[in-house]
């Protein structure tokens, strides 16, 4: 009961974790150190388990075309790759909780607190324009 008190504990207070993307005054766009970069790193680690299901799940709801008949063997893959983000989800996690998120060292998408399918590692990026971490729009 207590390790359910304490990853509830974790989830909430890392639910706004990651550090802040700003403009400053010479229009440059940089990160700043806040109070909830500390969330980083237990956040990535209790999202760590949940990497291979939602990268399996992610070849039905994020590849286009659909795969069709490749969707089991895919998710197979996909799963596998998944253990994979695991391992690493859970070091870099643990490197930011010790860091206290100060170099980013946790991928993004592991420091997002949530159950979203994620894109496999062999799914065609989507065609975005570049943006720099401030959400702006890159030059071409």
């Amino acid at each position: 009961m207590r390790i359910l008190g304490a990853a509830a504990l974790v989830a909430v207070l890392a639910a706004p974790a990651g550090a802040a993307w700003v403009v400053d005054g010479a229009g440059r766009c940089v990160r700043e150190w806040t109070p909830a970069s500390m969330g980083r790193g237990p956040t990535a680690m209790l999202e760590a388990p949940t990497a291979p299901f939602r990268t399996a799940a992610g070849v039905f709801t994020e590849m286009t075309p659909s795969p069709g008949a490749w969707g089991a063997p895919l998710a197979g893959l996909a799963f596998v790759g998944g253990l994979v983000d695991t391992v690493a989800w859970l070091g870099t996690g643990l490197a930011d909780t010790l860091t206290g998120g100060y170099w980013e060292i946790a991928p993004r998408e592991a420091t997002a607190l949530g159950l979203a399918p994620l894109r496999p590692p062999f799914a065609r990026a989507p065609q975005t324009p570049p943006q720099d971490p401030c959400g702006r729009r890159l030059a071409s």
